[in-house]
């Protein structure tokens, strides 16, 4: 069986866990094959006779075939095929220029298409021949299957119980794959020059059309070389900001220099120009210097004569002309608005004429500098804009550029694969090659030798098919009567160590006539040593399973009710308390207790009582009457609601108590199935000791155990597999077990001896005061025997 969980056997470290399996069941499909051994041989017996008497009665069959060779093999016969002078442009062609999609190909072979002529002509000389025996009898393939192997051969083969009807079979097929093989390259040739011819008128208009567009995007733009264009696009628009740049620095410098030519002159460019030519004038620098004479006589002759004297008033008359006429020149000179400031304009000094003229000539630079920046301007305008668009232009350039290069080379490879075509076309010889006639095997007499692998073939077919749908029977009853068929199973299926194999007992109650602990129970019956031998083994496997760390209490489950847990839970704890340990047995299965009833003890206090904190422990707590080792603590009286004391604070503090008072602590739970109880105890105890009753629990029911196990990290420490060996099978050893009394309870004797101390510390009774107690009456020794616990532990249970 397969396993699917992958559970943590133990939570403490240096704990030994299983090993995880891995790989196919085959230990397990093994098993299952000798289990249900009789129905797989019987089905495959079956089917196989069946298959040989059908054989008995079947006509012969005849079967021949033929080889045809699809590809060239060697270099010269590449050559010399036709079509590589297209193909491989007259050097040697490649093995890939003639390799075929051999699938494809082989289907090709098989469909109506190509086999409809061969069954007419077969039909018009058979009329009862049938397509469905066509194909039927039908066999084509490739010889050769892997690399090494592999072939460029077609073998085709043909089966039937009619020699001739074989025979011509081959023949129509052998000439129909040849014409095949000429007709379809021709075929495929035409229908690719007609392709071709469909496609070029399209092409050839779309070639046009991309050069018409690539014309006129040139012509609109003046495109020659994008690329290099582009580049001088940038660099004009890189020169024309710098010159921008420097033209506005020349005029910033020159209107410095001519607001301070202003300021110092305080005349205007046009004042500027007129006093200049004022000062140029010889007829009004004349004009001027007469008036300053006349002036300089009436300064003179106005200290002799009165104003109203005829010389003053001449000079005067005189000096007034000349203003006259000068105002005229200057008018002439200035204009009407400027003449009015002749006056201050008169008189320039060659410096303020020097000045004059060097504002003249900065106002002119600032002009022509001005009109520069503005030509500049507008250029730089006219650049960025065919910088703005250039980059489209050129990807529409480029974009034209590349769909006509593609539609030019598109077009010339369908022209050039065209004429291509047209050669091959004119080839007439068939492509494949006939290297084994059509032929069926015959005797020296020329008759036809039937084919003996049809017989063998059928039978070997019968023999498979039975084994097959016996191996499907044999898994499809076990999955449905879902048991573990043995130990082997339970180990596959539980990820962690298996700790006892148990057998299963003749008597129906096996409780009641195995169990030496109870008083009533008298005599062993004879198959109860090789279970008690088996429960000793279980105990050593568990004791050694980690000597370095001890389990001190062990939760017993079962995935479902019936599994044999509590028988294993008693026998377990009565081997313990052999070997001198101090065992405790709790009955936690306070839905349905057993241990009070299989061992005649009573029930009116127990673990119910010591969670309701009723009674003490001493008061709870027996003592089995034949081993002073082994402690009883059953159920007690159980009202509703009581279970969910197994999750509360003071069970928790109570199973502390137990761990610190006995070395081996046994509780015996409800099934993991159906409750959750055991989940509770689990999570304060070592771990959980798993049993499944082989030939009884289910294994689905155990998987969804497993898996709510692992959901909520519970720890398993190993499983048991009860009932795994029948009684029958037990009874073929029984001379292992005649010495059992003699030996094994020698041995356990001897470990009990080695093992148990001279005073108890769990109970206030020497073990030396209780030897002789057959000299004690009865009500006496029944006194000494009962448990005297320690007061330190009673504090403990009762705090």
């Amino acid at each position: 069986m397969d396993q699917d969980l992958d559970l943590q056997a133990l939570d403490e470290p240096g704990e030994a866990s299983a090993p995880k399996k891995g790989g196919l069941p085959i230990g397990g499909l093994i098993r299952m094959v000798k289990r249900k051994i009789l129905i797989i041989s019987g089905m495959t017996g079956a089917l196989s006779i069946a298959a040989w008497l059908s054989t008995a009665s079947d006509l012969p069959t005849y079967r021949g075939n033929f080889q045809l060779l699809v590809e060239p093999v060697t270099s010269e016969a590449r050559i010399a095929e036709p079509t590589a002078l297209t193909r491989s442009a007259g050097g040697v062609p490649s093995r890939d220029i003639f390799s075929l999609d051999y699938p494809t190909q082989l289907q090709i072979l098989r469909s109506p298409k190509v086999l409809e002529e061969v069954y007419e002509k077969v039909r018009a000389k058979y009329p009862a021949f049938t397509y469905f025996q066509l194909i039927q009898g039908l066999e084509l393939g490739r010889i050769g299957n892997t690399r090494t192997t592999e072939t460029k051969i077609l073998q085709v083969g043909y089966s039937g119980s009619d020699a001739d009807l074989v025979q011509l079979v081959l023949n129509e097929l052998a000439s129909k794959y040849l014409r095949y093989s000429l007709e379809d390259r021709k075929s495929r040739i035409s229908e690719g020059v007609k392709f071709i011819e469909d496609q070029l008128p399209g092409l050839q208009r779309r070639v046009a059309e991309l050069e018409k567009q690539l014309q006129e995007l040139q012509q609109s733009y003046e495109l020659i070389d994008p690329s290099s264009q582009g580049g001088q696009i940038f660099s004009q628009l890189q020169t024309v900001t710098e010159q921008q740049v420097a033209t506005q620095q020349q005029i910033q410098e020159q209107r410095v220099l001519y607001n301070t030519l202003q300021r110092q002159l305080g005349l205007s460019p046009n004042e500027a120009i007129a006093a200049s030519a004022l000062s140029q004038d010889p007829r009004y620098q004349q004009l001027l210097s007469s008036i300053n004479e006349i002036d300089s006589q009436i300064a003179l002759e106005s200290s002799r004569f009165t104003d109203e004297s005829p010389i003053i008033q001449r000079l005067r008359q005189r000096q007034a002309n000349l203003t006259a006429v000068l105002g005229q020149q200057a008018n002439r000179i200035l204009g009407p608005q400027l003449a009015r400031k002749a006056d201050s304009l008169t008189y320039q000094d060659s410096l303020r004429l020097g000045l004059i003229q060097q504002l003249i000539s900065t106002a002119n630079e600032m002009q022509v500098l001005q009109m520069r920046d503005q030509f500049l301007a507008r250029r730089q305008a006219e650049v960025s804009r065919q910088v703005q668009q250039f980059p489209a232009i050129a990807r529409r350039y480029a974009e034209i550029q590349r769909e006509l290069g593609v539609a030019t080379r598109t077009l010339d490879q369908l022209l050039g694969q065209r004429e291509t075509l047209r050669v091959e076309a004119a080839q007439t010889q068939v492509p494949w090659e006939l290297i084994s006639e059509p032929m069926l095997p015959r005797d020296p007499s020329g008759a036809a030798i039937p084919d003996p692998n049809s017989s063998r073939k059928k039978l070997m077919m019968g023999m498979v098919a039975g084994l097959a749908l016996g191996l499907g029977t044999a898994v499809l009853i076990e999955k449905r009567q879902n048991i573990f068929f043995g130990a082997e199973d339970v180990k596959d299926a539980v990820p962690v160590p298996l700790l006892g194999v148990l057998p299963a007992c003749a008597t129906a109650d096996p409780c009641g006539s195995l169990l030496s602990i109870a008083p009533s129970s008298g005599e062993l019956s004879e198959d109860a040593f090789p279970f008690l031998d088996a429960v000793n083994n279980f105990y050593a496997s568990l004791r050694f399973l980690n000597p370095n760390n001890l389990v001190r209490s062990l939760v017993v489950c079962s995935p479902a009710t019936g599994d044999g847990k509590t028988t294993i839970a008693l026998h377990l704890a009565q081997t313990a308390a052999a070997a001198g340990q101090r065992v405790l047995l709790v009955d936690a299965n306070l839905r349905s207790p057993k241990l009070h009833s299989i061992l005649n003890l009573p029930n009116e206090c127990g673990l119910s009582e010591l969670l309701a904190q009723k009674v003490y422990p001493e008061d709870a707590i027996q003592v089995c009457p034949s081993l002073e080792h082994l402690c009883i603590l059953t159920a007690g009286q159980t009202p509703p609601g009581t279970t969910k004391m197994l999750a509360s604070p003071q069970m928790k503090d109570l199973m502390a108590a137990f761990d610190a008072q006995f070395d081996l602590i046994l509780y015996d739970t409800p099934n993991l199935g159906s409750t959750v109880d055991a989940n509770f105890l689990a999570a304060q105890a070592d771990g959980i000791l798993l049993v499944l009753a082989v030939r009884q629990t289910a294994y689905s029911k155990t998987k969804e155990v497993l898996k709510k196990l692992e959901e909520f990290h519970l720890p398993i420490i190993g499983t048991v597999a009860n009932r795994a060996i029948a009684p029958a099978e037990v009874s073929e050893e029984d001379d292992e077990y005649d010495e059992y009394d003699e030996d094994s309870e020698g041995i356990w004797a001897a470990a009990a001896a080695e093992l148990e101390p001279d005073y108890n510390p769990a109970y206030n009774v020497d073990v030396d005061d209780v030897e002789d107690v057959e000299d004690v009456e009865d009500d006496d020794a029944d006194e000494a025997l009962q448990p005297v616990l320690d007061p330190l532990f009673v504090d403990d249970i009762a705090s």
